[in-house]
């Protein structure tokens, strides 16, 4: 959208955004906007909606405001509605409290990135043999958290992670 609309080559822009960190919302831009001020109003705005948030999280909780946004990035491609995120939310820090794997399909189609024959960055169906390709952000593979976060989470979904659904679950069906 930005290479069509605003002639900002997509490389150029992926130079300056920092995934996870820019809001999802609805933009106004500029004409003549650059990619860093693109990627400067996105980043702005996420800090502003989540400000608050992180303050709050900081003070009162072990986890880090960074962990938060990455297992919100992973509730965000995990649940399709706002609904189902506390009860995701609730499933992966259970899982990262058991130190078990989060086996989670979303890392996995991050990792494997562009599906060219399906245009889109998120494979629709994943192979055994995608289970086990190698990289940092397959949670199929590595035990933790990825390295950064896979999508840029909304504030229900960030929320949902300040307040996950307390429970004693393990999995869920998407």
């Amino acid at each position: 959208k930005l290479a069509q609309e605003l002639s900002i080559p997509e490389n150029e822009f992926l130079k300056v955004a920092r995934e996870g960190y820019m809001f999802p919302d609805t933009y106004f831009f500029p004409k003549d906007a650059s990619a860093s001020t693109v990627a400067k109003i996105m980043l702005d705005n996420f800090n502003v909606k989540t400000g608050i948030l992180q303050e709050k999280k900081n003070l009162e909780d072990k986890l880090k405001f960074d962990d938060l946004v990455i297992i919100a990035s992973l509730v965000e491609r995990e649940a399709q509605f706002a609904q189902d995120r506390p009860m995701v939310a609730s499933v992966i820090l259970n899982r990262l409290d058991l130190g078990m794997k989060l086996d989670i399909d979303a890392t996995i189609q991050y990792a494997v990135g562009y599906q060219s024959t399906e245009k889109s960055w998120w494979k629709k169906e994943l192979t055994v043999a995608d289970k086990e390709f190698r990289s940092p952000f397959n949670t199929y593979r590595q035990i933790g958290l990825p390295p950064a976060p896979i999508s840029n989470p909304g504030l229900v979904s960030i929320k949902a992670v300040i307040n996950p659904l307390i429970s004693d679950y393990w999995f869920y069906i998407h």
